[in-house]
């Protein structure tokens, strides 16, 4: 078994656990939290089972980061908002509400180093971040030196090596002769 895909499946896990556990609480998070991870982790699951993809791992690469800030808006939002229907004296939740809350944050601060795990698998798949073409945009995310239509002044002017008429002599050892 290939370490990438290891590391795949383990990321795909505890991001699995760590959403359902964050989820745990209703009234809590909003179902659009646990629905956006777990559509994420789908594409992760995608890339698990195509391990040549590197398109896999770029959409689950993409999206988990876009869902990093989301996961800040959603707690953001929802967390004042729990903690004053649950954080109130001879509440039963108040340890649920902690536990979800707890996970949810957890989940967060590992979101950018598996990103940077899921970029790493992403390069070892063979992508490459610079080749990305949008419509209308030639070239774009290419770097200068991938070619282009501008001469590179740091090298050398290639010279024109034409042969001149009299370095060829069809004709043998004849030295040729002009009228």
């Amino acid at each position: 078994m290939n370490p990438q895909g290891v590391t795949l499946k383990a990321i795909v896990i505890i991001h699995f656990i760590l959403v359902i556990w964050a989820s745990m609480m209703e009234g809590y998070l909003p179902p659009a939290y646990w629905a956006m991870n777990l559509f994420i982790l789908m594409l992760g699951v995608w890339g698990v089972a195509c391990p040549e993809s590197a398109d896999a791992i770029f959409m689950f690469l993409v999206l988990h980061l876009i869902s990093i800030l989301q996961d800040i808006i959603f707690i953001a939002i929802h967390q004042p908002l729990a903690y004053d229907a649950y954080e109130v004296p001879n509440s039963r939740r108040v340890s649920e509400f902690r536990f979800s809350t707890g996970m949810s944050i957890v989940n967060l601060i590992l979101k950018p180093f598996t990103a940077f795990l899921l970029y790493r698998i992403f390069k070892d798949r063979g992508g490459e971040y610079g080749t990305m073409n949008i419509p209308g945009f030639p070239n774009f995310g290419n770097s200068p030196t991938a070619g282009g239509q501008y001469e590179n002044i740091d090298q050398p002017v290639p010279t024109n090596q034409v042969d001149s008429p009299d370095d060829h002599n069809p004709y043998g050892d004849k030295p040729s002769s002009h009228p």
